[in-house]
């Protein structure tokens, strides 16, 4: 707004998927692969993610030294669930390929950010991309956990109708976002 104060923002803040023309939103920022082929996606960068625990949390039920100990109950691993999601699946890269973990623990949740505070009172396991989590682990208040078999990246971008429908304005705050993600989060 301070660039350019024509242009108004109504923030949302949400862990769901959206639906853009129902919702009147004009831009939505998201990690994933979105399903719907009537917008458009402007990716902004692939994101490198992690499995991170509390120290807390190791000192309690210990680390896990290969990705098959997360689909037993030795560990309880933190979920993101809102309608329509996926089941609890960990894309891992190991030695022999991508796997995918089925993952269950106690506490789910629809936000990401209650997933973290949680994984910081050592209540379990969260997969992360790192930039969420980069001031915890910097600080020791989290710790890498399966650092041989690491998530896949997930995709940073920005949904948006076809440019026919779209306000300038929101043409011009999508490139103004995505200049500022790019410099300051993406790797």
């Amino acid at each position: 707004h301070e660039t350019y104060p024509l242009i108004n923002i109504r923030l949302r803040l949400s862990d769901r998927k959206l639906d853009l023309a129902a919702e009147g939103l004009d831009a939505a920022f998201f990690l994933g692969v979105p399903q719907d082929s009537n917008l458009r996606i402007r990716k902004i960068a692939d994101c490198p993610r992690l499995l991170c625990a509390s120290p807390r949390y190791i000192e309690k039920r210990g680390m896990p030294i290969s990705s098959d100990e997360l689909k037993t109950d030795a560990h309880d691993c933190l979920n993101l669930r809102y309608p329509g999601a996926p089941e609890f699946q960990w894309p891992l890269q190991t030695p022999e390929g991508t796997k995918r973990v089925t993952v269950s623990g106690p506490y789910e949740t629809d936000h990401g950010e209650i997933l973290t505070n949680w994984a910081l009172e050592g209540y379990g396991i969260i997969l992360k991309p790192v930039f969420e989590v980069a001031e915890h682990l910097a600080s020791g208040r989290l710790v890498p956990v399966l650092e041989h078999e690491p998530p896949l990246p997930i995709q940073l971008a920005c949904l948006y109708m076809h440019r026919r429908r779209q306000d300038p304005k929101a043409r011009l705050f999508i490139d103004f976002m995505v200049e500022h993600i790019t410099a300051n989060i993406a790797t």
